[in-house]
């Protein structure tokens, strides 16, 4: 929901705050980077747990998304954006791994698939989302507020997730350079 709601509003709702249409649609294309959050956070779950791992990049991003809404002149803009993209690109990405992980192999792929479609749900309800906050005339700290509130969602799914299936770590401890396989 985070992503496709800021991906398609986020150069509007800058330049709606009388940002230059070049710089709002050059702040808004920092948010899909991410990448070398997920080499860290799939790091990070190989050692720890990896349910908290990922519902503290859920809380993260929500603070960082509230931050956008809050922040002021571009550079500052152009920094929240980024760290609110690479931690929401993060959190994201590492869902599939931390659902495989999940479900035991012989409804693995079932279970994997059936999360990536209905994210997508949240992908459509991301962009009406925001075109309905905007049409309700919500400021643009309001709306970013708003698209925070799924992240701190996620991080309570997840934490719930975690006492209810509590995440089994290995009867042995790693090796050096060895993977969990997430």
């Amino acid at each position: 929901m985070i992503f496709y709601a800021l991906i398609n509003w986020m150069p509007i709702l800058f330049r709606d705050t009388g940002m230059a249409p070049g710089t709002a649609a050059l702040i808004s294309a920092l948010f899909p980077l991410g990448g070398i959050g997920a080499i860290l956070s799939g790091w990070l779950m190989d050692r720890l747990n990896a349910n908290v791992i990922i519902a503290v990049c859920f809380a993260l991003t929500a603070v960082a998304i509230y931050a956008i809404g809050r922040s002021t002149g571009t550079i500052g803009i152009m920094l929240v954006v980024l760290v609110a993209g690479t931690l929401m690109n993060t959190a994201q990405s590492s869902l599939p791994a931390l659902a495989a992980a999940f479900y035991p192999t012989h409804g693995r792929a079932t279970g994997v698939a059936w999360m990536i479609g209905l994210g997508r749900f949240g992908g459509i309800a991301g962009s009406f989302l925001v075109a309905e906050l905007s049409r309700r005339n919500l400021s643009f700290s309001e709306i970013f507020a708003v698209v925070a509130v799924p992240g701190l969602i996620s991080a309570v799914a997840l934490m719930v997730k975690q006492f209810t299936h509590p995440e089994d770590k290995p009867a042995h401890p790693m090796g050096e350079g060895q993977a969990l396989g997430y």
